[in-house]
């Protein structure tokens, strides 16, 4: 499976982040969910309200040094799966997926032209627009459990504590630290994502190497970015009850707290709402057209 956040910022200058997310699960999903060979869809937008307003001073008890102004590299992230690197960077080829009375033909109107309109627009080039697509390598602690309501979801972002080895850090994170957080009351699912070093890797073919991406710039703003964070984990709760209660109220909860300051340089929160376009689908391909 390869598996890709894409970080994208709203056009300031045109949308505000409610436009932003109208315009992007309103309409851009609709386009967007018909990439070839898509085999998971899902648009995480930061919520309204800070998580740090709902949770008060509990907040601050788990996280720390915190990146200034993250939320401003970003409106929203989707994240998307294929089955593999190939089908990823052939994405965007149309494929025929529209009945007519000639049958099943390509779709003349299937376009992602609104990108440039909707996302931060590179300066002096009216057809792209900036994004920090990024490989991500995933593991499924606790499959998600979505009932029929809206439930909570917290992005725990966090970067590798320098001081510890690579060896050492990958045997408490998943011997210890993954283990304790997969015990916590209430949890309705956990997926550890750790970022591709190769932060290349997702643009690599799929964007033009005389783009933006591949430009100074484009490289001096992905490479500040990434410098942020290593990894995401995805936590699904009921409610952010839920989450103040089976975390800031566990058993564990100093547990936790210890290792973290190990394994972690910085490591922080935020609440996003989660638009399920394309429920993942991680079992190989079937050999008929399916999402």
């Amino acid at each position: 499976m390869f598996k890709v956040f894409a970080f994208l910022k709203r056009n300031t200058k045109m949308l505000s982040h409610n436009e932003y997310r109208a315009g992007h699960v309103g309409y851009h999903c609709c386009n967007s969910r018909r990439l070839k060979n898509i085999r998971g869809y899902l648009v995480n937008i930061w919520t309204n309200v800070p998580l740090e307003a709902k949770l008060g001073g509990g907040y601050h008890s788990i996280a720390f040094n915190e990146p200034e102004n993250f939320t401003d590299w970003w409106d929203g992230f989707p994240q998307v799966y294929f089955d593999s690197i190939d089908d990823w960077v052939q994405a965007a080829t149309r494929e025929p997926t529209r009945a007519t009375e000639a049958g099943l033909v390509i779709d003349p109107d299937w376009s992602l032209a609104d990108g440039p309109m909707l996302f931060d627009p590179v300066p002096g080039s009216p057809r792209e627009f900036k994004s920090h697509h990024l490989h991500m390598h995933e593991t499924v602690l606790k499959a998600v459990e979505r009932p029929e309501f809206k439930i909570t979801k917290i992005i725990q972002f966090f970067k590798k504590n320098p001081k510890i080895s690579k060896e050492k850090f990958k045997a408490l994170l998943s011997q210890d630290y993954l283990p304790k957080l997969s015990s916590l009351s209430s949890l309705r699912g956990l997926i550890l994502n750790i970022r591709n070093k190769d932060i290349d890797q997702a643009i690599r073919g799929f964007y033009p190497a005389n783009g933006w991406h591949f430009s100074e710039s484009g490289k001096e703003e992905r490479t500040a970015f990434c410098s942020l964070w290593d990894g995401a984990t995805e936590l699904y709760f009921g409610s952010i009850e839920e989450f103040r209660s089976g975390r800031l109220d566990s058993a564990i909860n100093s547990e936790l707290l210890a290792i973290e300051n190990v394994l972690f340089s910085s490591l922080w929160y935020v609440e996003v709402d989660e638009n399920l376009i394309i429920l993942p689908n991680r079992k190989p391909a079937p050999s008929f057209y399916f999402r």
